[in-house]
Parts: C-alpha cells; sequence; structure tokens
C-alpha cells in the first residue's frame, strides 16, 4: 500500500460547491475510486484555495491512476468539475497537481 499526498488549486469563491459535489458524489465514481484499489481518501480545503489531498492505494499508484484515468465515468467527473480548478497548463485533464514527498509516518 502507498499512502499518497498532493495539492492543488479550486477558485477559493467557489468552495461551497466544490464541497456540494463532493458531498453527491456519483455512486459509480466512488465505486471505481475503490475498485481501482484507492481507500481512505481526504482533501482538505485552505483559505486561498489550496486544497491537499491524502489517499491510500493498494499496488502502485502511477499504475492504478493510468488506468483509473482511462475510465469513462473518471473522464466524465473530471470535465464536470474542471470548472473548479485553478490551473496554469489548460490541456490538464483534471486538477493541475503537485506531488508531495513524504517525510513521516507513525501508525
Amino acid at each position: 500500500m502507498q499512502r499518497i499526498g498532493f495539492t492543488f488549486k479550486i477558485k477559493p469563491e467557489l468552495k461551497a460547491e466544490y464541497k456540494k459535489a463532493h458531498d453527491e458524489i456519483w455512486p459509480e465514481l466512488a465505486k471505481a475510486i475503490n475498485d481501482y484499489g484507492m481507500h481512505n481518501y481526504s482533501i482538505y480545503f485552505r483559505k486561498d484555495g489550496t486544497l491537499f489531498a491524502y489517499l491510500e492505494v493498494e499496488g502502485d499508484y502511477q499504475e492504478q491512476m493510468e488506468k483509473f484515468s482511462k475510465q469513462d465515468v473518471n473522464k466524465r467527473w473530471q470535465d464536470y468539475m474542471d470548472q473548479y480548478f485553478v490551473k496554469e497548463d489548460k490541456s490538464i485533464i483534471g486538477p493541475e497537481m503537485e506531488m508531495l514527498e513524504e517525510v513521516f509516518h507513525l501508525d
């Protein structure tokens, strides 16, 4: 299992709508996330629009994400969520993420 942390940005004024979208996550998306070995997924908000996300992945994260990114439900979700993201590279599907290096963990 891998523990993954990353940051990305949303338009801060759209926080409530972004949260609502996740409160009403599509059941088929939640199932796909679990089917691709992703669990314990959390997202946290800072006032400047920066989001910190954490998840645990069974197997190799890059391999799982490569497969997951090709799923129709993920493509539809990323298209739907694109209105919230702040990103310099508009060609990126989904958020423009900065992966974080784990420097400490305690169970």
